[in-house]
């Protein structure tokens, strides 16, 4: 968890490479730690903690005794959904080789490995960071933008807003322990949400207003204990919209994204009934995204 949000690997010259030479967004990946895995029948997805997306037709893993040959002997080398060899594993490197293939070594519970895919491949970065090899290999890097989650109108609508029906449950339940963002799936849930879309629109703005407002902080928990990031609240909203949209739908949980304590003005919001006294069947009626007859 210590390397959940690193990864910065100095500042971008001007034609958006780090000093050693790498695309910015292939270098952040190193030090960052791998959260998820996804498999369709379009190809693989590996998703870092600071919500950089690899997209490839497919990813090969490298085992620990038989590097050159590129498969660990009686493994499939192929990644998996949600793969144990790989989620939880930290970046130590990223090469970006000739033909066009990129390689990250890894250090993951099992051992050292490393995970290559071919060209062609997509990584997507924080803030529209992109870099694209093309079937022949070829690359196209294009820099981090503005904000896309932390823009100055949301935190002021943020800011502007009263806790929801769905908020104050939440922060009734950060008042017994620290949330993650699992909690938050399980009440958009439980407000009547089915698709993957909406869980991904209502998760990251319904921590953002809490956040906002100061009755959520969010950090770590190391060894049991909630750590806070020292980080501006917007660089901590735009880091939870990017990661849970990477991360996609109603996957997040714990260790995914981050966890979010409730603060002394979180306490003051929910008063001395809290979010216990709201009737049955109500908590997602005034709900944020909720539209048409729901709302």
């Amino acid at each position: 968890m210590r390397a959940f949000l690193s990864g910065l690997a100095g500042s971008p010259g001007p034609d958006g490479r780090r000093a050693h030479g790498l695309p910015a967004p292939l270098a952040d990946l190193i030090g960052q730690t791998i959260v998820h895995t996804r498999v369709a029948a379009r190809g693989t997805w590996t998703v870092t903690a600071r919500g950089s997306v690899l997209s490839s037709r497919a990813q090969l893993l490298e085992g620990a005794h038989d590097l050159e040959r590129g498969v660990a002997p009686g493994t499939d080398p192929a990644v998996g959904l949600r793969d144990p060899r790989v989620v939880g594993a930290q970046v130590l490197d990223a090469q970006l080789q000739e033909d066009g293939a990129v390689r990250l070594a890894l250090r993951s519970t099992q051992g050292p490995t490393a995970l290559r895919t071919a060209a062609p491949w997509r990584l997507e970065g924080p803030r529209g960071a992109l870099v694209v090899a093309d079937e022949e290999g070829g690359i196209r890097a294009e820099p981090a933008g503005a904000p896309v989650h932390a823009t100055e109108a949301a935190l002021a609508a943020h800011a502007a807003s009263s806790p929801s029906g769905i908020e104050r449950r939440l922060l009734g339940l950060a008042r017994r322990r620290v949330l993650h963002p699992g909690d938050v799936v399980e009440e958009i849930s439980a407000s009547g949400a089915l698709e993957d879309e909406e869980f991904a629109r209502r998760g990251p703005v319904l921590l953002a207003r809490m956040l906002v407002r100061g009755e959520l902080a969010a950090g770590f928990v190391v060894e049991g204990r909630f750590r806070p990031w020292t980080m501006p609240v917007a660089e901590v909203v735009e880091h939870v919209g990017t990661t849970w949209q990477a991360i996609g739908g109603r996957t997040p949980g714990p260790d995914m994204i981050g966890w979010f304590a409730l603060t002394e003005a979180g306490r003051a919001a929910l008063g001395p009934s809290g979010a216990e006294a709201l009737p049955p069947g109500m908590s997602g009626y005034d709900s944020p995204g909720v539209v048409g007859p729901f709302r």
